[in-house]
């Protein structure tokens, strides 16, 4: 793996986990009924879909799962919360 690659992949892990953090500050991870492996992959496929309609449409298909196992409100309400920190994310970047 090159540099630049190995780079994009650090910054892009620190952003999620930033993402992360920010849910954090707004739900009680202990109250919600993910586990903290299927919030990780949400918080990384919600990053990604900002890139590609492909990306987006993997995030489709995860929350799909999700609120078959979980319920639709739950899903719902972290994925608009996720969507919402990335955008304040992607300003900060600009």
């Amino acid at each position: 793996m090159s540099w630049k690659s190995e780079a994009r992949k650090i910054y892009e892990a620190r952003v999620v986990k930033d993402a992360l953090d920010r849910l954090a500050g707004q739900f009680d991870f202990k109250n919600l009924p993910f586990s903290e492996d299927e919030l990780q992959t949400l918080a990384k496929r919600a990053r990604e879909s900002f890139r590609s309609e492909k990306n987006r449409e993997r995030l489709d298909r995860y929350k799909a799962h999700l609120t078959a196992l979980h319920g639709p409100e739950s899903v719902a309400r972290i994925s608009a919360a996720l969507e919402q920190i990335n955008n304040t994310i992607g300003y900060e970047e600009k």
